[in-house]
C-alpha cells in the first residue's frame, strides 16, 4: 500500500510522528502482564484473541450460501476518490498488534532513519507454513512517519489474513474431479514447467484425483459460489497434497468493505499481469512526461531521486483493461551499483497511479547500491546462471548490477513521450464518475470478463479486521499472468497469455513467438 492510494487522516495532516502508546481500540481488550522474575518489573499489554486458538474459536463449516458475497453500497467521498474512508478512520489496536509479549503482528515496529527518499516503517513476525518458519515483513512507505506506520499496520493485518485462514471455518476436502462443477481449476491460474516438478523436491504436479483442501469464494462474473484451492488463497497454509505451486500475496487487498478490497485486489492483479507482459515480451511503451504533473509531492519525489543521482521514468503499461497501469524505472546516472530499480501501480486516477509507482520506487533507491555492493559476487553468479535467482530480493537486486542494464533496453527506448493527460485521454472518456465504488468495480470486472476471464474473490477478513471496520480479500483472475519469485518457478512462462497478451492489447500484430520471449528473471521487487 502506498501513501497515495489512501487519503490521509487528520492525525497525518497534523504531522504526528509517533502513535500513542495505546489507541482507544486497545482499551477495550483484555490485558496480559509479564513479570520479570529477576527484577520483578512488570509490563502490561492488551491482548487480541487468536482466531486459530481452539479455546477461543469454535470451528464452523462454511456453506456455499454463507460464502456468497453481497456487495453493500459503497458511497465515495467524491467521484474521484477510491478509498471510501480515510486512513485514520480505522480503530486499530496498535499496542495489541505490536508488543514484545503478545503482539499479533510481532514485537515492534521500526523506522529507517537512513532512508532519505521516504519515511518507511516496518515490522515482522514469524509464520509457520508448509516451508517451515517464514519471516513475514510488513511495511508502509510514505512521506510522513505517522502515515507510514498506519499503512504498515494495515499491510501487516493483510498479510496476517492472507497467510492462514483465520475465520473459524473449516475447508472443504475433495479432489478436483469430485468438485469440478463448483471449483476453480488451478491449472488455469498457471503451473510450473515440467522440469521444475522433476527437479524441485518441494513441488509436485497438480493431480485432479488427489484430495486437497478448498475454500469458498465467489465469482463476480457468474454470481455464484466457487471452490478455490486453499493453496491459492492462503499462501502459508499448504499441505503435502496441494504443493503444486508456491503462491504469494498477489491479488490480496484490504479496504473499508468488500467492494473496496476486491477493487484494489483486482488492480494489483492487472498491474502484475501488465508488467510481466511488458517485461517478457520486450514491449516498447509510451513514456509519461513527469513535467506535466503538477502535484508538488511528485516533484518533490523526483527531486529527491535526483539528489541520489537517479533519473526517474514512468510508462503507460496498460495491457487490455483500460484502467491506468504505470511502471516506474529509476536509472542511476553514472551506471554504478544500484543501476536500475523498478516499481508499478494501477489505479483509476492517473496522477495518483503515477505517484504510487514513484513512491514505491523511491523506497529502493537509498539502499540498493549498498545491497548490490554487499552481494556483488553472489549477484554476478546469478547473472551468469539465472537458476540461482531463488528469492524475492534476488529479482530486484540482480538489476542493480550494471552488467544487467541491457535487459531494460526496451524501457529506455520508448515509443513516445507524452503529457499525462494525453496518455490517458481515452481512459478519462470512459472512467466512471459516480458516487458508488461498486460502479468502478463493475467496470473493471466487466472488462476482465469481456476478455474471457472469470473474477473470483475469497473473503479473508479476520475477526481483528472486522472489529476495526476492515475487509480483506484474495482475488483470482484465471488466465492473467501471476507474479512468482525464483527463476525456476515462473508460471507466466508456461501460460497462453504470455503469447497472446500483447496482440490482444494492440501492442503487436501477432502472437509473441517462443523465440522472442525475454528469458531473463523479471526485476519486480
Amino acid at each position: 500500500m502506498s501513501a497515495t492510494s489512501w487519503p490521509p487522516s487528520e492525525d497525518d495532516s497534523a504531522g504526528r510522528t509517533a502513535p500513542e502508546a495505546e489507541e482507544p481500540a486497545d482499551r477495550t481488550l483484555p490485558r496480559v502482564t509479564r513479570t520479570d522474575l529477576v527484577t520483578l518489573a512488570t509490563a502490561t499489554f492488551p491482548l487480541l484473541p487468536d482466531p486459530l486458538c481452539p479455546a477461543c474459536v469454535t470451528p464452523r463449516p462454511e456453506t456455499a450460501g454463507t460464502a456468497r458475497l453481497a456487495l453493500d453500497p459503497a458511497p465515495k467521498p467524491d467521484p474521484g476518490t477510491y478509498r471510501v474512508r480515510p486512513l485514520g478512520a480505522y480503530a486499530l489496536p496498535v499496542a495489541a498488534l505490536a508488543n514484545p509479549v503478545c503482539g499479533a503482528l510481532g514485537s515492534d515496529t521500526w523506522i529507517n532513519p537512513a532512508s532519505t527518499t521516504t519515511a518507511p516503517v516496518a515490522g515482522t513476525h514469524f509464520v509457520r507454513g508448509y516451508a517451515g518458519l517464514t519471516d513475514v515483513t510488513w511495511s508502509g512507505q510514505a512521506n510522513r512517519t505517522a502515515t507510514s506506520r498506519r499503512l504498515a499496520f494495515l499491510e501487516g493485518l493483510e498479510r496476517y489474513a492472507g497467510t492462514h485462514r483465520r475465520r473459524g471455518t473449516t475447508p472443504v476436502l475433495g479432489s478436483y474431479h469430485q468438485l469440478a462443477a463448483d471449483a476453480l481449476d488451478p491449472r488455469t491460474c498457471g503451473v510450473y514447467a515440467p522440469e521444475t516438478y522433476a527437479n524441485d523436491p518441494l513441488v509436485s504436479p497438480f493431480d485432479p484425483d488427489r484430495e486437497i483442501p478448498w475454500v469458498r469464494g465467489h465469482s463476480l462474473r457468474d454470481e455464484r459460489p466457487v471452490l478455490v484451492p486453499a493453496r491459492l488463497a492462503h499462501y502459508s497454509a499448504g499441505v503435502d497434497a496441494d504443493n503444486f505451486v508456491f503462491e504469494c500475496s498477489n491479488g490480496c487487498a484490504t479496504g473499508s468493505g468488500l467492494a473496496e478490497a476486491i477493487l484494489f485486489g483486482l488492480l494489483e492483479r492487472v498491474e502484475r499481469d501488465a508488467f510481466l507482459l511488458a517485461w517478457y515480451g520486450r514491449a516498447r511503451l509510451t513514456e509519461i512526461d513527469l513535467a506535466t504533473l503538477t502535484d508538488p509531492e511528485v516533484r518533490a519525489m523526483t527531486g529527491r531521486a535526483a539528489l541520489h543521482g537517479y533519473d526517474i521514468h514512468v510508462y503507460d503499461t496498460r495491457m487490455g483493461p483500460p484502467v491506468p497501469v504505470v511502471t516506474a524505472l529509476a536509472v542511476r546516472r553514472d551506471g554504478g551499483p544500484g543501476t536500475l530499480a523498478f516499481a508499478a501501480a494501477a489505479g483509476f486516477d492517473p496522477a495518483e497511479t503515477v505517484a504510487s509507482a514513484l513512491s514505491e520506487v523511491l523506497t529502493y533507491i537509498p539502499h540498493l547500491p549498498y545491497q548490490v555492493t554487499e552481494r556483488r559476487a553472489e549477484l554476478m553468479a546469478m547473472a551468469a546462471d539465472f537458476t540461482l535467482v531463488r528469492e524475492l530480493k534476488d529479482h530486484a537486486q540482480l538489476y542493480g548490477l550494471p552488467e544487467m542494464a541491457h535487459h531494460a533496453a526496451p524501457f529506455l527506448d520508448p515509443l513516445d513521450r507524452l503529457p499525462l493527460a494525453e496518455v490517458f485521454a481515452d481512459w478519462d472518456a470512459v472512467r466512471p464518475r459516480t458516487g458508488d465504488l461498486r460502479d468502478d468495480l463493475a467496470l473493471l470486472t466487466d472488462a476482465l470478463a469481456d476478455a474471457g476471464h472469470d473474477v473470483i474473490a475469497v473473503d479473508q477478513t479476520t475477526p481483528e479486521q472486522a472489529r476495526a471496520g476492515l475487509s480483506t480479500v484474495a482475488t483470482a483472475v484465471p488466465g492473467l499472468l501471476p507474479i512468482d519469485f525464483g527463476w525456476t518457478r515462473q508460471r507466466a512462462l508456461t501460460m497462453d497469455r504470455l503469447r497472446t497478451g500483447l496482440r490482444t492489447a494492440g501492442r503487436r500484430p501477432d502472437d509473441l513467438p517462443a523465440d522472442a520471449v525475454h528469458l531473463a528473471p523479471h526485476p519486480f521487487p
